[in-house]
C-alpha cells in the first residue's frame, strides 16, 4: 500500500479528531452491508408464522424484547464495522479476510443471538416473556450460552485483529497520534468484551446451577467500556495525543 498524499488527508473529513479517509463506500464495506442487511432478513423471517388470531398476535408479541435486543446487538456490530470502515478505508488482503470472516460469523450466530435474548427476557421476567422455550432444559441452556459467548468472543477478536492491522499501516495511513491511541483504546475495549465473554462461557460450563449469572454478566459490558476510557483519560494518554494533534 502506497502513503496516502497529505493533499489527500487534507481533503478527508474529520469526525471526533478522525480523519475519515474511507468516506467512499469500499467494495468491502458494501459487501459487508449487504450481509448484515440479510443477517437482518433472517431474524425477520425467523418468526415462526403470521398470526391468525387476536391471541396468537398477543403470543407472538412476546417476542419482540428479544427481536429488538437481537437487532439492536447486530446493528451494534455492523455500526462497529463501519466507523472502522470510514475511519481507515482499508482494503488489504488481511481486511478482506477479517471482513468475511465476520460476516460468516453474523450468518452463523443470527439464531443463537435471538434464542439467547429469549432466555434473557424469559429470566429477567420470571418466565413472562417465556417464547419457545418450553423444551429447553437446564443444560440446554447452558449450551447455548456457551455456543453465544464463543462466538461473541470471536467476533470481538476479528475487530481486535482489524484495529492491529491497521496499526501495521500507520505509516501509509499517515495515522497522527490521537488515532494511533484510539486504535489502541478500541482494541482495549473488545479485549474488556472477550474477557467478559470468556466468563460467561466458564460460568455456563462450571456452574449449571447459577446459569442467569452467565447472562448476567453481558450487563457489566458498558462498565468495563467506561472504566477503559477512564483509564485511558486518567493516564492522559487521549489528551496528550489531542494535544499534538492540535
Amino acid at each position: 500500500m502506497e502513503i496516502l498524499s497529505e493533499r489527500f488527508i487534507d481533503s478527508c473529513r474529520e469526525d471526533q479528531g478522525i480523519t475519515l479517509r474511507g468516506e467512499g463506500m469500499t467494495r468491502i464495506e458494501t459487501f459487508v452491508d449487504a450481509a448484515f442487511a440479510f443477517a437482518f432478513t433472517l431474524l425477520v423471517i425467523s418468526i415462526d408464522s403470521i398470526p391468525s388470531s387476536t391471541p396468537e398476535l398477543l403470543h407472538l408479541s412476546l417476542d419482540i424484547p428479544a427481536f429488538i435486543a437481537s437487532a439492536s446487538t447486530i446493528g451494534v456490530i455492523w455500526y462497529a464495522h463501519s466507523r472502522w470502515s470510514r475511519a481507515f478505508g482499508l482494503q488489504d488482503p488481511v481486511t478482506a479476510m477479517l471482513s468475511i470472516i465476520l460476516v460468516i460469523f453474523v450468518l452463523i450466530f443470527v439464531y443463537p443471538i435471538k434464542l439467547m435474548f429469549r432466555i434473557t427476557f424469559a429470566y429477567f421476567s420470571d418466565g413472562y416473556f417465556n417464547y419457545g422455550l418450553d423444551s429447553f432444559e437446564q443444560l440446554d441452556i447452558s449450551i447455548l450460552i456457551i455456543y453465544f459467548s464463543l462466538g461473541f468472543l470471536f467476533l470481538s477478536i476479528i475487530y481486535i485483529l482489524l484495529y492491529i492491522n491497521t496499526l501495521k499501516f500507520a505509516v501509509q495511513l499517515r495515522l497522527n497520534d490521537y488515532e494511533k491511541v484510539y486504535c489502541q483504546r478500541v482494541v482495549t475495549r473488545w479485549l474488556a468484551v472477550c474477557a467478559t465473554a470468556a466468563i460467561s462461557c466458564l460460568m455456563a460450563a462450571y456452574l449449571l446451577e447459577h446459569l442467569p449469572w452467565a447472562i448476567y454478566i453481558y450487563a457489566t459490558i458498558p462498565l468495563s467500556l467506561w472504566l477503559v476510557e477512564y483509564t485511558y483519560r486518567s493516564r492522559g494518554q487521549i489528551a496528550r495525543a489531542e494535544g499534538q494533534v492540535i
